[in-house]
């Protein structure tokens, strides 16, 4: 018993992430959706987060250190209006 008289499992959520599925220690910061994520959470003291190994998606208290989500996947390409190709033709 931890000296809050909280059981282990519960120190341990507000310390460190652990995914319920995979048992990973990593995880990602996650864009908030929909009305419950928006404006509850907050509320509780929690946010989205998203595992690095399985990408299950849970919540966690707002203090547990977490990793920040990298940028688009194609950051190195130069900008492009959206909806054309390499060849300059449009996709649909």
């Amino acid at each position: 018993m931890s000296p809050l008289g909280l059981s282990s499992s519960w120190t341990r959520f507000f310390q460190e992430f652990h995914c319920p599925e995979c048992g990973n220690k990593e995880a990602y910061r996650s864009r908030p959706r929909g009305l419950f994520e928006k404006g509850f959470l907050p509320v509780l003291m929690l946010r989205p987060v998203r595992c690095d190994r399985c990408y299950h998606r849970s919540y966690i208290f707002r203090a547990v250190p977490i990793l920040e989500r990298a940028g688009p996947a194609d950051k190195h390409l130069p900008n492009r209006p959206r909806g054309t190709s390499d060849t300059g033709t449009r996709v649909a």
